[in-house]
């Protein structure tokens, strides 16, 4: 009886197992099967986004074939905009979190270009170069439109706390050399400063051009008093308006009661004029020492009633003691502080620059879908909106 037990358990544990069917079979067929098709079809779909993703992006491609790197936006000339790293300024202390800075760099087909100009102590930007520094709004704020407030201004480098960057002139020609700024004072004084590379004016040659940050002085306030005429700042001289813009408010209110009690005196005879041009030399600001409204009410109608004859004998006695408690002076100051720059080198060539690599006509990739099956946006022009028969 116990060997008959035995036998049956040794012959049922060789029984034991999984049985494979036609149903088994079956399933793990279509399983496998429609896992492969599956990742296929993923993998065609990524491949296609993929190449669809380097179609649509903008590269930037030298001479050469080398890419200089994938273009980030467009300024407003639409020159493809790129970031340069400069992988050469080591941190100021030891810091094993340091991270190199960008450079935005913008590329024509003949030229690199940047919003910060750089100055030289020569002519034909010659000499010693100095730049700005990050974020300076108030020294040379004048773009290549020639309009204040609208250029020279790059805020990309003090938000990552980094030296300023620009382009300045390069012994190759119109391409450019980069160069950015140091922590040492410029070596020239401000005054000896004679050109400036501004590489974002829209021109066939070189962009360098003869520049003086300014004297100190007095301004042109022949436009002052706006009695309706034209009147424009004269040559190498710039209009102060974004400063007088913001203190237009207190001026005018001065202005019209300083009038009326001169009216009082002179029976009616001042003109009712508004606050028109103060002119400062190019590259100084009108100075605001907190008595500009005084100073520019002052100004303006001391102008006015001299040009009325109105300034002399016994009214121009009554006049002046109107006046008098308005007294101030009218100044244009240079606070341009500038900072060495130095040429940025190749990270593995020093005798070479940051640029030098890069040959120019610089151009851009074109799409790489083309055809009426690519699903690729295509943007297409209006046919016309067609006659308006609405009554």
């Amino acid at each position: 009886m116990t060997q008959t037990h035995t036998r049956f358990r040794a012959a049922t544990r060789r029984q034991g197992g999984f049985i494979i069917t036609v149903e088994l079979l079956l399933i793990a067929t279509i399983l496998v099967i429609g896992s492969i098709v599956g990742v296929i079809a993923i993998r065609d779909a990524l491949v296609k986004r993929i190449a669809q993703q380097r179609s649509q992006a903008v590269l930037v491609i030298d001479d050469g074939g080398r890419v200089l790197g994938e273009a980030l936006g467009f300024d407003e000339h639409e020159a493809p905009l790129v970031s340069y790293i400069d992988r050469t300024v080591p941190p100021a202390v030891p810091d094993p979190d340091h991270r190199n800075y960008r450079a935005l760099i913008g590329v024509r087909d003949d030229r690199f270009t940047t919003r910060e100009p750089v100055y030289y102590s020569g002519e034909n930007c010659t000499g010693t170069p100095c730049m700005k520094l990050a974020s300076d709004e108030d020294t040379d704020n004048i773009g290549f439109d020639g309009i204040a407030g609208t250029g020279a201004v790059s805020y990309l480098y003090g938000v990552q706390n980094s030296p300023t960057y620009g382009i300045g002139a390069s012994p190759s020609g119109l391409r450019g050399d980069l160069y950015r700024s140091t922590d040492q004072f410029c070596p020239v004084e401000v005054s000896e400063i004679r050109s400036r590379y501004l590489s974002q004016r829209v021109v066939s040659g070189s962009p360098c051009e003869a520049f003086q940050l300014g004297q100190p002085g007095e301004p042109e306030t022949s436009c002052l008093a706006d009695l309706g005429g034209v009147c424009n700042c004269p040559a190498g001289y710039d209009d102060q308006g974004d400063i007088l813009t913001r203190y237009l408010e207190p001026i005018d209110a001065l202005l019209t009661t300083t009038t009326t009690a001169l009216n009082e005196v002179l029976l009616g005879a001042v003109p009712a004029v508004d606050v028109g041009e103060v002119c400062c030399p190019s590259g100084t600001r009108l100075r605001d020492d907190g008595n500009l409204v005084n100073a520019v009410v002052y100004t303006l109608l001391t102008n006015a009633l001299d040009d009325l004859g109105l300034l002399d004998g016994l009214v121009g006695g009554l006049v002046d003691a109107i006046l008098q408690p308005l007294a101030g002076d009218l100044y244009c100051e240079t606070n341009a502080s500038l900072q060495a720059a130095q040429w940025v080198p190749d990270p593995n060539d020093n005798g070479l620059n940051a640029l030098d690599r890069f040959t120019p006509p610089f151009v851009i990739n074109l799409p790489m879908d083309q055809g009426a099956d690519s699903d690729t946006w295509i943007s297409t022009p209006p046919d016309g909106e067609g006659l308006n028969t609405t009554p």
